[in-house]
This record gives structure tokens, sequence and C-alpha cells, in this order.
């Protein structure tokens, strides 16, 4: 595969990634002004869990952006800026799946579950793809 197919293909499996975090990111940005969200038993604030989904967003936010940057720059990304972008990348979509085999918490419903299938393969793929030379 030549390497301008190869940008295409990186962009359009970013494009997913990105679409998917997006959407997460609304959903968790949401639950900052839920009030069925906050922790009514927590003794040092109910809202804290509300603070808590802001900060989640917030970080979603950038993740994207970041993704996003990837997207734009291509093959003239630097080494060091795709790297970090992978780092955080990789912990953002750990996120989402790691909570699961060690404490039983996932998405709260099939489709929030394979929003996140096609944000985390969408995502890591496309920077595979998207790897400087």
């Amino acid at each position: 595969m030549n390497n301008k197919k190869l940008i295409t293909l990186g962009r359009t499996l970013l494009f997913f990634g990105i679409s998917a975090g997006f959407i997460s990111f609304w959903y968790t940005l949401q639950f900052t002004w839920t009030p069925e969200f906050a922790a009514v038993n927590l003794p040092y604030g109910a809202t804290h869990s509300n603070y808590h989904a802001f900060r989640g967003a917030m970080l979603a936010l950038a993740v994207n952006l970041l993704l996003i940057r990837v997207a734009l720059k291509g093959a003239t990304l630097s080494k060091e800026a795709w790297a970090i972008t992978v780092f955080v990348a990789v912990f953002y979509y750990s996120g989402w799946w790691l909570a699961w085999p060690i404490w039983g918490y996932h998405a709260p419903n099939l489709v929030a579950e394979m929003n996140h299938v096609v944000g985390t393969v969408g995502g890591l793929l496309g920077l595979a793809v998207l790897k400087p030379k």
C-alpha cells in the first residue's frame, strides 16, 4: 500500500476513534450536572462524583484533540509527539477496559460498550498506521 493510501486509512480509523471518543466525552460530561449521579452517601460531599465526571470528560476532550492533531499532521508528525499521543491514548482506553477485569465495572449498556470498541480499535489502529517513519 502506498504512503497516501496508508495516511487515508490511518485518518479513517482515527475518524472512527475520535467520533466514538467525542460521543463518550459528551455522555460523561452530562454526568457533571446530573443529580442522580451524585454519591449521596459520600460523607465528603455528594457532588464529588459529578466533579469526577467533569474531570474525566476534560481528559477525554484532551485525548481526542491529540488524536485530531495526529490525523491532521499525518506522516509529518514527529516521533516524540506521536509517542506522547500513544502513551496518553493507551491510558485513556485502559480506563474504558481495565476496570472490568479488576473490579467488574463496565459501560452502562451495550451501545456504550460498542462505542468503546469502535473508539479503542479506531484510535489505536489509526495511531499504529500513522506511526512516523
